[in-house]
């Protein structure tokens, strides 16, 4: 032990970091798979006139799913039409996470460590310890 430090500990976070890591890969891969291979089935249904058919136990149908999402550049007049049109609701304001995160910590630098009374009361603040961990030569 180093300075009465369990060092196999600093070897199990890397395995586990690693470990993690090959995981985070290995969905990636079986999502990308997934799509692959739904597609094909979807064009072998089509193709078939099927629009469901059962298989070891499973029923397997074609859905349509619906996305939509505002234009970056027209955002605002969306927003402007929704609320002129009863749907004004589906308008929320948001903060990004990790933007909010880098501005309380450039406060908290401006300030002597603390939060300013202005913005204190609406954000919970937390410091967490964590091990950095890289690569050396």
């Amino acid at each position: 032990m180093e300075n009465n430090i369990d060092l196999t500990l600093a070897d199990r976070l890397q395995e586990l970091r690693e470990a993690k890591s090959h995981l985070e890969e290995a969905m990636k891969e079986t999502t990308a798979m997934i799509e692959e291979v739904e597609q094909e089935l979807v064009t072998a249904m089509v193709t078939a006139e099927l629009d469901s058919f059962k298989r070891n136990g499973h029923t397997y149908s074609l859905r349509v799913e619906t996305f939509a999402s505002a234009k970056a550049e027209r955002k605002e007049e969306l927003f402007e039409a929704l609320r002129n049109n009863n749907a004004g609701d589906l308008v929320q304001e948001q903060v990004n996470a990790n933007s909010l995160r880098a501005f309380v910590k450039e406060l908290k630098a401006n300030n002597d460590d603390e939060i300013p009374s202005w913005i204190a009361d609406y954000i919970n603040v937390y410091d967490k310890t964590k091990i950095a961990v890289r690569k050396s030569n």
